[in-house]
């Protein structure tokens, strides 16, 4: 097993040094492009002035925004920037993410063991790495999802080992740090209504035990909105922030779109195609996750994406992140037949190229100092 864990640090740090690597080397905007990616300055704004609306006025790089949109950005993941801020804000979180997407493939892999032991665990880990390509980007620049996913598939381990009370902590602190925790807790919820709803009685208490440590999910987010209700005098600001994705009626509606977010697809429309790849693979990983009578997991995956359906974002494969170690559980038989790895690690230099590609383009101003 240390083994194997060794073997999942040397990739990752391999893959990190050849990206990072190139910025270093080879490319003329440098480890600058990487700092200025989407969304890492605002989190970087948050990590810097704590939500004070003064500060932010001082250093906000996007004159056209108010304070208050910063609302979008919650606390988790900038609290941890500004804990490792001595090393300079845009390297810490650069470390901070990369911290926690090298824990969640090593979490992953004691999941995989634990609920799969017939899978190949340390080359699903491998491959979490690196897929999907977009987790790949938001792995390498500021973002809140790794942070997120670690906690997320810690969760799961602890929900299985029956730990509820450090389960539901784990699942708060996922609150903490992006606002789609709570769309876990109703996932959840709905589960154990269910099991309260269909076994014996006798059981109630029991079952009542094991849920009620998830009430930390809500009551976390009424931490994150108390704070908001001190910083920006409005205890609801982020239902308000026009940032927050689009959700329209009826469900994909985002695949005959003529605008996303006020720009015109016209000849571009040809792209969203990905977006049906997108949906197909994650439903396909829920399915079998259920096919593996998972069905805690299914659950709180299904009602996860089901939501997913209805927005109309043209980032789709960003927004659909956070249940993807329980696709990568589903999908681990699949994962560990030689042929798919294979085909799967000659595919790389792809991702390698999609990744320089997409962070040279998705650029944001940094903040002032």
């Amino acid at each position: 097993m240390k083994r194997d864990i060794m073997w999942i640090v040397n990739i990752f740090l391999l893959a990190s040094v050849i990206l990072y690597g190139y910025y270093g080397f080879f490319s003329p905007g440098g480890m600058n492009y990487v700092y200025r990616n989407w969304d890492g300055p605002g989190y970087l704004v948050v990590a810097k002035t704590l939500y004070n609306v003064d500060l932010i006025n001082k250093i906000n790089p996007f004159p056209f925004l108010a304070a208050t949109h910063y609302a979008f950005q919650f606390p988790g993941y900038p609290l941890v920037i500004r804990l490792f801020s001595f090393i300079g804000y845009n390297e810490s979180m650069i470390f901070v993410s990369q911290l926690f997407a090298l824990l969640f493939s090593i979490a992953l892999y004691f999941l995989v063991k634990q609920v799969n032991p017939k899978a190949n665990a340390l080359m699903v880990a491998i491959l979490s790495i690196f897929y999907t390509p977009r987790w790949f980007i938001v792995s390498h620049v500021g973002s809140t999802e790794p942070q997120m996913m670690f906690f997320i598939t810690l969760f799961m381990i602890l929900h299985l080992k029956k730990k509820y009370f450090w389960s539901g902590l784990t699942m708060g602190l996922a609150q903490l740090t992006k606002p789609q925790g709570i769309v876990f807790f109703v996932g959840i919820a709905l589960y154990y209504l269910y099991i309260l709803m269909t076994e014996r009685k006798t059981s109630v208490i029991t079952h009542l035990k094991a849920f009620l440590p998830y009430l930390l999910i809500p009551l976390s987010l009424v931490v994150v909105f108390t704070v908001y209700y001190f910083r920006f005098g409005d205890f609801f600001i982020f239902l308000k922030n026009e940032a927050f994705p689009t959700m329209q009626w009826p469900p994909l509606k985002v695949l005959v779109a003529k605008e996303i977010m006020g720009f015109p697809l016209g000849f571009w429309t040809g792209w969203l195609e990905f977006i049906v790849y997108t949906y197909i693979l994650y439903l396909l990983g829920i399915v079998l996750l259920f096919e593996k009578k998972q069905y805690f997991f299914s659950v709180v995956a299904l009602i996860y994406f089901l939501p997913v359906l209805t927005f109309v974002q043209a980032d789709m494969a960003r927004f659909i992140l956070p249940i993807l170690p329980f696709i990568y559980l589903g999908y681990s038989d699949i994962l560990s037949k030689k042929p798919v790895y294979t085909t799967l690690l000659l595919s790389l230099p792809m991702v390698f190229l999609f990744t320089i590609g997409y962070i040279n383009y998705n650029l944001a101003p940094l903040p002032y100092q």
